[in-house]
């Protein structure tokens, strides 16, 4: 029987998804360079392996990658994947413990549910190939009482050196009062004041005092938005106008204009050229996947239904025409879902 946990890691460093048929999906997420604190660690950018059960469905991917690494046929293939997934589980029911390669450890509860643990030995991030951790020493500063206790060591003991040094120490100590007293006497977090003679004084905060008279605009002073935009040249990619005459003008960028009916003007902007979608979840049914857009458009998020991939309706928080546009947006989904990643199409 072949070791497909091979042929999945090795295609965990081309792709973002990877599914092991009728056992589940892995999914790969962008994680940044961060410290250990504990050990003194720098570690590089690097992939985060997370296991979603419900991506059990035959894409083809891992099946048509053995098929070509072994020279096999696609059924002999799709047959070896399947008595490897049936050994995985009858040693999760025994053995409780099922280790996939550098993947990961899969560990199954009383309550027969699976947990998945991914393995820090591998990296699976390209960009990051040979980067590996470093440790390095803390920096030991030295505080005031010790900084002061080895100038005193260091008094000479000639009668007009130890004036001297007296009268050193009679600055520095005071000095070094006052570096403790001032910040448990005053916030310096705060906005300081250096203008005046006493720094220190806090300053009134300013209030909101509102108009009693409102301003009135004449109606030929009012440009309209709308007709800014119908006479805006054609493959002109920006607009400035401004709302009021004699008033500093605004710029936005326009994609694809599209001039409403309405008596209010609208800006559409086209996805029919964003390739790479943050996913929110997929869904059986579409009624579902409305209601998540709902969700994140009442959160803030810019949420669309991508389309129909492998026979789930993919929800997207927000879609991008570059894959480094959706690096920085997927930390923002994080904040919201944890299990956010970025699908390219």
């Amino acid at each position: 029987m072949l070791d497909i946990s091979v042929y999945i890691s090795q295609l965990l460093f081309h792709h973002e998804c990877v599914i092991l048929p009728n056992f589940g999906g892995f999914v790969c997420n962008y994680k940044p360079a961060y410290i250990q604190t504990v050990q003194h660690k720098f570690h590089p950018p690097s992939k985060q392996i997370s296991f979603n059960k419900n991506l059990i469905a035959n894409d083809g991917l891992l099946t048509h990658y053995v098929s070509k690494k072994e020279n096999i046929s696609y059924d002999e293939a799709l047959k070896e994947i399947e008595a490897f997934v049936l050994t995985t589980k009858t040693k999760l029911r025994t053995k409780k413990e099922f280790t996939l390669g550098d993947i990961g450890i899969f560990v199954m509860d009383n309550e027969n549910r699976i947990h998945f643990e991914p393995s820090l030995s591998e990296n699976y991030l390209l960009s990051s190939y040979g980067l590996t951790p470093i440790q390095v020493s803390p920096i030991k500063r030295k505080n005031y009482e010790e900084k002061i206790a080895e100038q005193v060591k260091t008094i000479p003991q000639n009668k007009s050196s130890v004036k001297k040094w007296a009268a050193a120490a009679a600055i520095i100590m005071p000095l070094g009062f006052l570096a403790f007293w001032i910040p448990t006497k005053y916030d310096l977090s705060q906005n300081i004041n250096y203008a005046k003679l006493n720094p220190f004084v806090e300053e009134k905060a300013a209030s909101y005092s509102p108009r009693t008279d409102l301003t009135t605009f004449e109606h030929d002073d009012v440009l309209s938005l709308k007709e800014s935009i119908n006479n805006a040249k054609e493959g002109e990619n920006y607009l400035t106008f401004s709302w009021l005459k004699d008033e500093q003008p605004v710029t936005i960028a326009l994609t694809d204009k599209y001039i409403a009916e309405a008596d209010t003007t609208k800006v559409l902007i086209t996805k029919t050229n964003l390739r790479y979608h943050i996913v929110a979840g997929c869904f059986s049914e579409k009624k579902n996947a409305n209601k998540m857009v709902k969700q994140l458009k009442n959160k803030g998020f810019d949420a669309w239904i991508v389309g129909k991939r492998k026979g789930l309706w993919t929800v997207s928080y927000n879609s991008h025409s570059t894959r480094q546009q959706a690096l920085d947006a997927l930390a923002l989904a994080k904040s919201d879902n944890s299990k956010a990643w970025i699908l390219e199409m």
